[in-house]
């Protein structure tokens, strides 16, 4: 099954100064996305069958969303490190 992210895990650290840590929660704006790519995904699907009803060319807009949605579940898993002679950023996306 293919899940969005559930948490981003920022640490900063400069040195000299005590470490900073924030987990940002993304969890809590899944119902949120929920709806809002359920309203997205009902226009998309209305404008294409407009389209090729019209004998336009088609844009393809829902699979433009449903890959945007893959895009957003694929970042699971990311860590990037950004390191400098002053400070350290670890940000890892579970």
């Amino acid at each position: 099954m293919i899940l969005p992210p559930l948490v981003i895990d920022v640490r900063v650290h400069e040195s000299g100064h005590r470490a900073f840590r924030i987990w940002f929660p993304l969890f809590i704006l899944w119902p949120l996305l929920l709806v809002i790519v359920a309203f997205a995904l009902v226009v998309t699907v209305v404008v294409d069958l407009a389209m090729w009803f019209a004998g336009a060319r088609p844009y393809n807009l829902t699979r433009l969303l449903i890959g945007s949605m893959h895009l957003l579940a694929d970042t699971r898993g990311t860590v990037a490190y950004v390191n400098s002679p002053t400070t350290l950023v670890d940000v890892k996306i579970y």
